[in-house]
């Protein structure tokens, strides 16, 4: 199937960048709608979901809304338990982040990784795998497999049901002499939201070149730092190699959630009110 799921414009891209464009401004109680409302109609990449609750618990921290902004910054934490909590915050927000850290310790961060040859055969399917940790198995609604060729565009959708193991092919329409194919995995929720994504790019050999025997080798799946509660520009929402930690975040913000699970999920700690782990609270596309 052919696609264009590397470029095209989510469909919460318009409210991100009205909301971001209310923060900057200061206009706090714009943005916090504006980032739900980007949460809710989905299709975001890893980093701009991160940014969303980070910023949701900051602006409700300063607005002394505390244990949603707590509900908001335990999403943020199994995203990444390494952001940086803003000035927007207040006073209060670092301690607030604090808490909903230590309370998300035990199931940590998603564990998404990709196992790719780095060469192909012109002509022939080769295997791909990709693994995603139990923890978090039950709490991603999807998980998708795309390969693209660099030097065509010719971009294929793979069949890949989830699992903690998953394993798709690659068909031969897309390993032509020469090309450069680019596998990404990527955990959804039920908006279409990005969770963790993982890439490997695999090399067709030209035409009568002798393919360097080399095995296929997983991505790393340790967890790093991310470089802010926002990164800057560039692309950070694919890591070669390795994935960028997201996960969907099964807390109640303002009364509606905005990611489902499919199953019940014991986080280790009692979850408070505003914790839900059932389905989400408003409709699904």
């Amino acid at each position: 199937m052919a696609g264009s799921a590397f470029a095209a414009e989510p469909p919460g891209g318009a409210a991100l960048r009205q909301a971001r464009s209310a923060w900057e401004r200061g206009a706090l109680d714009v943005a916090e709608s504006l980032y739900r409302e980007a949460l809710e109609k989905g299709g975001l990449a890893p980093n701009e979901v991160l940014e969303g609750y980070v910023r949701l618990g900051s602006i409700r921290a300063q607005a002394g809304k505390k244990e949603q902004a707590i509900a908001a910054f335990r999403a943020a934490s199994i995203l990444d338990s390494n952001f940086a909590v803003p000035s927007e915050a207040g006073s209060k927000g670092p301690a607030l982040a604090d808490r909903a850290k230590r309370d998300t310790a035990k199931i940590g961060t998603i564990q998404l990784a990709l196992t790719a040859p780095k060469e192909a055969t012109a002509g022939k399917p080769f295997k791909v795998t990709a693994t995603l940790d139990k923890p978090h198995l039950a709490i991603v609604t999807k998980v998708a497999m795309t390969a693209k060729d660099g030097t065509t565009g010719k971009e294929v959708t793979l069949d890949v049901e989830k699992g903690e193991s998953m394993e798709a092919e690659v068909p031969s329409e897309v390993t032509l002499p020469g090309a450069s194919i680019v596998v990404r995995v990527d955990a959804l929720d039920a908006r279409q939201n990005r969770l963790a994504s993982a890439e490997e790019r695999v090399r067709v050999p030209e035409a009568g070149a002798t393919p360097v025997a080399t095995a296929a080798k997983p991505s790393s799946s340790s967890a790093s730092p991310s470089p802010a509660y926002f990164p800057p520009g560039g692309d950070p929402n694919v890591r070669k190699g390795g994935t960028f930690f997201s996960t969907p975040w099964p807390y109640v913000i303002g009364g509606v959630a905005l990611a489902g699970a499919g199953a019940a999920i014991y986080f280790g700690t009692r979850p408070p009110a505003e914790v839900s782990v059932g389905q989400v609270g408003v409709q699904t596309r």
